[in-house]
């Protein structure tokens, strides 16, 4: 657990059936339907950067935590395309949604029952005697978006993955899909000095993990071409959910996906924060490097109430941030 820093409230993803999305996530990853609402209006149109009656159904799924949500957003209108245009994640912007799983073997099969891909077997990924031998999958899920399903696994019993291991068993348990909130989200981008800087400046996060992917068994089930090598670390905040693995591909091309990772388009939109202070928070982002989207709005969010929110651009990559305060509280967090 890190003492401070904010890690990331929510997922922020378009959808192109809102239905369908719930179902997966509640039914399959076991979230709960927190709030569900129309979004509509000025301040709703200037925030997102859309044009005069622009409008989505907003739905905002959580397990258990105030933090590691997801939001679901269905724009109106038929003008919108999918974000993740490319198989694998050889794409810039963010790519996945990571959780924890008690049985990934087992979870593997029943998502890919319900007619969603998985891109391998469970795979063990060697990453080494401090950091352990976790059990990946990658699957696609609604969306276009990628699900990677993690099981703790290690040889060393003091590994980093067994200390992670016991304080989810210890302190939070697995939910009823025997599953846990969004652990961590990866975003792929080209300038990992830049990116790094802004999630530490702006959110305070802190780095856990820092290595190098590589190795066949990465490259199973990743999808990475033969002999890639990506710079791969985790940053963290006041919280074990919610983590950022801010991923520098080193040796291998990927296409840029950020300029279609807007609204009303279908796929991860933003990764969403939230902070005390939004205004020294822009100030922060300012001077490392972040571009303005929108400025400070007031704004009703789902599940939040009341608040102060921005738009930025990450100068890692160009992938959105959305940065909120609250201004006060409406229901639990």
């Amino acid at each position: 657990m890190a003492p401070s820093g904010s890690p990331v409230y929510a997922a922020t993803i378009g959808v192109a059936d809102l239905d369908r999305s719930i179902e997966f996530y509640c039914t399959h990853i076991g979230f709960d339907v927190l709030a569900r609402t129309r979004m509509q209006g000025p301040a709703f149109e200037r925030h997102w950067q859309q044009p005069p009656g622009a409008a989505a159904t907003v739905a905002v799924l959580a397990d258990r935590c105030e933090i590691g949500r997801i939001v679901l957003m269905q724009w109106d209108g038929a003008d919108r395309r999918l974000i993740r245009n490319v198989d694998a994640q050889l794409a810039y912007g963010f790519v996945n949604l990571n959780f924890y799983s008690n049985d990934i073997h087992a979870h593997t099969q029943r998502i890919a029952a319900a007619g969603y891909r998985a891109w391998s077997a469970p795979t063990v990924h060697d990453m080494g005697w401090d950091i352990g031998e976790p059990i990946e999958v990658m699957i696609d899920g609604p969306d276009g978006v990628i699900l990677n399903l993690i099981q703790f696994n290690a040889r060393n019993p003091k590994a980093r993955t067994m200390e992670t291991s016991a304080y989810v068993a210890d302190q939070f348990g697995y939910n009823r899909c025997g599953l846990t909130p969004v652990a961590t989200t990866a975003h792929h981008v080209r300038d990992f000095d830049k990116a790094l800087a802004f999630y530490q400046r702006v959110f305070d996060m802190d780095v856990r993990i820092a290595t190098i992917l590589k190795g066949a068994d990465m490259e199973h089930f990743t999808r990475f071409p033969p002999g890639a090598e990506a710079r791969d670390t985790y940053l963290r905040g006041y919280h074990l959910f919610g983590k950022i693995a801010l991923i520098q591909p080193l040796n291998f091309a990927c296409l840029d996906m950020v300029h279609a990772a807007v609204p009303p388009n279908i796929g991860y939109i933003a990764q969403t924060f939230l902070v005390p202070d939004l205004d020294q928070a822009l100030l922060n982002a300012a001077g490392a490097g972040g571009a303005l989207v929108s400025g400070a709005i007031a704004l009703e969010m789902p599940g939040l109430g009341k608040t102060r929110a921005a738009i930025v651009r990450n100068p890692g990559s160009g992938g959105l941030q959305e940065i909120v305060e609250m201004t006060e509280k409406v229901g639990p967090v």
